[in-house]
């Protein structure tokens, strides 16, 4: 996140007055104030944040207006953070001690431990998911400090439902019934938590300003359809909704109902350029994604692609991203995620030297010299590769797991990724 003088300078034309200071931004000329703020995106809010996180490091604002409920039930601080209870009936977002907790050791400097995802990315000059959400909602609730920060619920991930049409290697069955019928095929054991809180059930509509609707597949469930249907009952057409989709089924119905709203954001989950996406979102078909771009487009202008970066397609990120920048609205919202847990981390890729030169190619991209948010993922990948050493046993674990599903699926790692199949004996 930049300082004042770092953007000023930045769009300063040749004959602007120096301004070294953000306090006096008022005694600017009115011209140059007016592009400033529309054209070049300036928010006081902004650069306040960046004091405030670099001034407590421990404090998020998700805990003080956002509830997160996964596809087990279990509740957390965010979609990142540790679960810390199951979801009942009685649970209440501003009384609940675990919550209450939090939100005074935040307050206090004091890290939380459900949050040290966040903590360890910001440690190797990662932007987490604590920066990126805190600076949102600064800027959403034009507040500069801790102490304007209130506790009011206005923002919901609720991931209810597992109903899916892929079966995405790195995930999990809780979030696919695609994948529980294939690990139940395989033999490979999972649990699941079949007691959901419904969505549309748990959302206060006086209060809502933001749903985030994940999956499972969102344009499949219908408990989202029926979300739908009561905000527009609730004359909340206004409220963001950020919908996750891995984009193989953009039905008219579908379509229809969010063009009812008023501020949509799709996200598209992609992981790789056409037959790479396949093998890892198997078995989706990259024509008909390549078809949904285009419906999606009519929807909203806020299309955006997440990557969940992974053992592999770490060494494939250059091909994906390139093939996005041209034909996403422009500028090229692209965010890189990686996977966190499990046999599927990318950091476990054996070949640091190839790993480190193929996520330099994305140095050339328009994303990374324009997108600052990309631009420090793609320095936090390389820092990671540079100092940290590849585990031979999770290594070894990938294997043994990868090939439980290409051996049920009849696709091969070899075919795709050769780089990655080289070390299977090392």
């Amino acid at each position: 996140m930049p300082n004042w003088n770092e953007f000023y300078n930045k769009v300063k034309a040749d004959n602007w007055p120096q301004c070294d200071n953000e306090q006096d931004f008022d005694q600017l000329p009115e011209n140059i104030k007016f592009e400033c703020i529309n054209k070049f995106g300036y928010n006081p809010s902004s650069f306040k944040v960046t004091e405030v996180l670099e001034e407590n490091k421990a404090f998020c604002i998700l805990p003080f207006l956002h509830l997160y409920i996964n596809e087990n039930n279990d509740v957390a601080y965010c979609c990142k953070s540790s679960s810390i209870k199951q979801h009942t009936e009685q649970f209440d977002f501003y009384t609940d001690a675990d919550y209450v907790n939090t939100r005074q050791l935040m307050k206090d400097h004091s890290f939380v431990k459900q949050c040290n995802s966040c903590y360890k990315m910001e440690a190797n000059s990662g932007t987490s998911p604590r920066m990126i959400n805190t600076k949102e909602w600064f800027e959403k609730l034009k507040i500069t400090s801790i102490d304007q920060v209130e506790e009011k619920l206005r923002y919901y991930d609720i991931r209810n439902d597992s109903l899916c049409n892929l079966k995405c290697r790195m995930c999990s069955p809780r979030s696919s019934t695609q994948l529980q019928k294939e690990y139940k095929e395989i033999g490979i054991p999972f649990t699941i938590n079949s007691n959901k809180s419904k969505l549309n059930q748990v959302v206060d509509y006086t209060t809502v300003e933001k749903i985030y609707i994940a999956g499972g597949e969102p344009t499949l469930m219908p408990e989202v359809s029926a979300l739908l249907s009561k905000c527009i009952e609730n004359n909340r057409k206004d409220v963001n909704l950020t919908i996750i989709t891995n984009g193989t089924n953009v039905n008219s119905a579908f379509v229809d109902s969010l063009k009812e709203f008023t501020d949509v954001n799709i996200t598209l989950s992609l992981d790789g350029y056409d037959q790479l996406n396949r093998y890892i979102r198997w078995p989706s078909d990259w024509d008909t994604i390549v078809t949904n771009i285009e419906k999606l487009k009519s929807i909203t202008d806020h299309l955006s692609v997440n990557i969940a970066a992974n053992i592999i397609n770490v060494t494939r990120l250059y091909e994906l991203v390139s093939f996005l920048e041209t034909v996403l609205p422009s500028p090229a919202t692209i965010l890189i995620n990686e996977v966190l847990n499990g046999p599927y981390v990318p950091f476990n890729f054996p070949d640091r030297e190839l790993a480190i030169e193929k996520i330099s190619l994305l140095k050339n991209t328009y994303s990374y010299a324009h997108e600052e948010m990309f631009k420090n993922k793609v320095d936090y990948f390389i820092s990671v590769f540079e100092n940290s050493h590849s585990n031979k046993a999770q290594l070894k674990e990938f294997f043994k797991f990868n090939d439980l599903l290409d051996n049920h699926r009849g696709v091969y790692l070899k075919d795709i990724v050769p780089e990655l199949e080289k070390f299977r004996h090392e």
